[in-house]
């Protein structure tokens, strides 16, 4: 097995079915048909990803097609699915290289005690207990990796809709404070929390 760093919300969201396409600017080996996926240690830029743990084993992925990309010149679109759950690991790994990894450097779930497949063909139903625990200790992790704002307003509220809309704030400023440094006038439209998404390998128990 090799192990390949993806960066997070797009590790979390393949781990859960939410996305099928990795774009790369390289072509995997001729011998990587799956890979163990790490999640990158910085996330993408302007992307939500509180609690969302990074620079952790997440799953094994399987490579079903690769294809150029229609979109970006030199880049190639891998086709990917989830085939298992892993129990979550820190592992630092240098980004866009693919590392071997031991069958004893990752531990996998049991599919059918894990019910990762079970929720996949039935998206919109409660995780099961196990998946459930699974998603809480991954939450577990990425809360403790949020800048300290965020882990202060967890700490005091208890409540990730807090945690929310603290980033939906600071987003709304940085976008305003971009657009004033190129001469933007400041956008006001009675500005709102949007809706973000709740199932992020994210608890779907909030404590409030």
């Amino acid at each position: 097995m090799k192990a390949l760093v993806v960066p997070q919300p797009i590790a979390n969201d393949i781990m859960l079915g939410q996305q099928a396409l990795l774009a790369f600017p390289y072509e995997p080996a001729a011998d990587v048909a799956e890979f163990l996926m790490v999640s990158g240690d910085e996330p993408l830029p302007d992307e939500y990803t509180l609690g969302l743990a990074l620079g952790y084993q997440l799953g094994v992925v399987t490579i079903n097609r690769v294809t150029p990309s229609t979109d970006v010149p030199g880049f190639f679109e891998w086709e990917v699915a989830p085939k298992m759950l892993v129990a979550p690991k820190a592992m630092y790994l240098e980004p866009d290289t693919f590392t071997p990894v031991a069958e004893t450097d990752y531990t996998p779930l049991e599919i059918e005690t894990i019910g990762l497949f079970a929720w996949l063909a039935e998206p919109h139903a409660a995780f099961s207990p196990a998946l459930q625990a699974h998603a809480d200790a991954l939450v577990a992790i990425g809360a403790q990796q949020m800048p300290a704002k965020y882990r202060e307003i967890l700490a005091q509220t208890g409540s990730w809709q807090e945690v929310d809309a603290a980033w939906e704030d600071a987003q709304f400023e940085h976008r305003n404070a971009h657009m004033l440094a190129h001469g933007i006038p400041e956008l006001d439209f009675g500005h709102q929390h949007a809706e973000l998404p709740k199932l992020n390998l994210k608890s779907q128990h909030d404590s409030e």
